[in-house]
């Protein structure tokens, strides 16, 4: 299907600042081709297109004092959103190369080891596997309360598991925790999503089993038609739509996804 996105924001910042923006998707994915793109905006003395250390595509700035805006917009061919196969095999983790061995990890927002003892008592009797993932996924979908504008950029996977409120960061980030406390490599995405509403940035988790990356959005029992991933890391402050090297703050911000001809 095609798909066109736009995505546009305005700050206003206190000093000249150093700005990472990562909005663009790359321009060739498993399951996308981006057909077009064009990112416009306001006046800087520097921008570079370039890939951080995750591989994503990454847009170095340096804006002046003052407001600053941008406006990206895109249409991406991508294929629909498959389900995550029951049947896909997980790895023994002395099989796992070092790069994915690393989403095995802790991170700032997926502290599995915090949630070791839970993940063990919840999931731990059943088979490894895609089977196993799906219904981490399941339980925090039934268990964590989606409410928009109950938690902030500092809300981890702990406190949502104690919490239970949340948005799709913090359900994707508990899901990352749990399945990575399981022994299931397991990545944070950010990406556009079709259909979401209200229309935003989306993020959700990337699991590795059976030798590939796979899908998963703990926020709907059914796959989405489309999810066009911009970047990939380890949590959400690896991937954060702008981040700043000093202080600045977002004024307004649009996200519209829409299907050419749906």
């Amino acid at each position: 299907m095609l798909v066109t996105v736009r995505a546009s924001a305005v700050y206003d910042l206190p000093a000249e600042t150093f700005v990472l923006l990562m909005v663009e998707p790359a321009m060739q994915g498993a399951r996308h081709t981006v057909r077009d793109e064009h990112l416009v905006t306001s006046p800087t003395s520097h921008s570079d297109l370039s890939k951080d250390g995750f591989g994503n595509p990454q847009r170095r700035l340096v804006v002046p004092a003052g407001p600053f805006t941008f406006e990206f917009t895109g249409s991406v061919e991508i294929a629909s959103a498959r389900a995550l196969p029951a049947d896909a095999p997980q790895h023994p983790l002395q099989e796992v190369s070092p790069d994915i061995l690393a989403y095995t990890l802790p991170s700032r927002f997926c502290q599995s080891d915090l949630l070791a003892r839970m993940a063990r008592s919840e999931f731990g009797g059943l088979p490894p596997g895609g089977r196993l993932v799906s219904q981490v996924a399941a339980w925090v979908r039934q268990h964590v309360e989606y409410r928009y504008g109950t938690t902030d950029a500092k809300t981890s996977a702990f406190d949502t598991a104690t919490e239970r409120v949340g948005v799709c960061r913090d359900f994707a980030h508990l899901l990352i925790a749990l399945c990575r406390a399981l022994g299931v490599p397991a990545r944070y995405a950010s990406g556009y999503a079709l259909p979401l509403d209200p229309q935003d940035f989306h993020g959700y988790a990337q699991v590795y089993l059976g030798g590939a990356w796979h899908d998963v959005d703990a926020t709907t029992a059914e796959p989405r038609r489309a999810l066009v991933p911009i970047a990939v890391g380890r949590d959400a402050a690896d991937v954060a739509m702008m981040t700043l090297w000093g202080a600045g703050k977002l004024l307004a911000q649009t996200v519209e996804v829409r299907e050419v001809g749906g």
